[in-house]
């Protein structure tokens, strides 16, 4: 058994995937680790090239889009491993950013998760590599821009964490599905990915349920990457939103509709739907 597999989801992102497992096979040496690309129907779907041209690389074709849960579901339980890396497509591995998480995973077993630091292609903090779990005040709070406006407070700035050092190390309660790392024993405890989700919230309910059931999930600045966000789903602004806020009310309903007070529900839904449709 290989000691990582690093799963990637791909979907119409074929010159960024490239570039991709270009930095993954440079900047990747002191890990025993295999790859697998689980394709959701893209248009160019034709990876003969890079399968030729990288060892221990696979990939899988869907032939319609399964959705991001399901797809690194498909790619976990094709090649077991020790850990697992779940990695966007469109992301750029820098400076050992995998050989040093897995090495800060293997470390510290209490720890179930681990996040880099992932940055904006202008070296800026990513704010959504590191953030609480949603809750109805934080969004409340990001809605209204105090998030924005009071980056340094405790109590307005916990969406992102942006009163936090972003140069050390921090236990967090969720990091981003972008470059998301765990070990095999995690599954063990809480299962796979929910599949509920299609694209986005995944990563947010994955680590919710590893901290309900007392894993730790840490931000790891030493270890960096370059992600070019959501290129491939800028194509289509509109559907993006709608499977934003679809995630949001599927994570609301799981983890806190039956505690709410039925005004609470109707208030958090009904803001939801709003969200839906004109954005924000």
């Amino acid at each position: 058994m290989k000691k990582l597999t690093v799963v990637i989801a791909n979907y119409n992102s074929r010159d960024y995937l490239e570039k991709c497992l270009e930095s993954l096979y440079q900047e990747t040496k002191k890990t025993d680790y295999q790859v697998v690309v689980v394709d959701n129907a893209s248009r160019d779907s034709d990876f003969s090239s890079l399968e030729n041209r990288h060892s221990n690389l696979h990939f899988l074709l869907n032939e319609t889009n399964l959705g991001f849960a399901t797809a690194c579901n498909q790619g976990i339980r094709f090649l077991s491993a020790e850990f697992y890396l779940l990695l966007n497509p469109d992301c750029q591995i820098l400076d050992g950013a995998i050989d040093k998480s897995l090495k800060f995973l293997e470390a510290h077993p209490e720890v179930g998760i681990v996040g880099c630091r992932v940055n904006n292609p202008d070296g800026s903090l990513q704010l959504a590599c590191r953030r609480t779990i949603p809750r109805p005040s934080t969004a409340l709070y990001r809605l209204l821009k105090l998030s924005f406006l009071f980056p340094a407070s405790k109590r307005f700035g916990r969406y992102n964490l942006t009163y936090l050092d972003e140069g050390r190390t921090h236990e967090v309660e969720a990091v981003s599905g972008s470059f998301l790392m765990f070990p095999n024993a995690l599954l063990d405890a809480i299962g796979y990915l929910d599949e509920s989700f299609f694209l986005y919230g995944e990563d947010l309910d994955f680590c919710y349920r590893a901290f309900l059931k007392g894993w730790k999930v840490y931000y790891y600045p030493e270890a960096e990457i370059i992600h070019h966000k959501g290129r491939s789903s800028r194509r289509d602004a509109g559907r993006g939103r709608r499977h934003f806020y679809d995630a949001m009310e599927i994570f609301y309903r799981k983890h806190y509709y039956t505690q709410a007070s039925f005004f609470q529900k109707l208030l958090v839904l009904a803001g939801l739907r709003v969200m839906r449709v004109i954005g924000g």
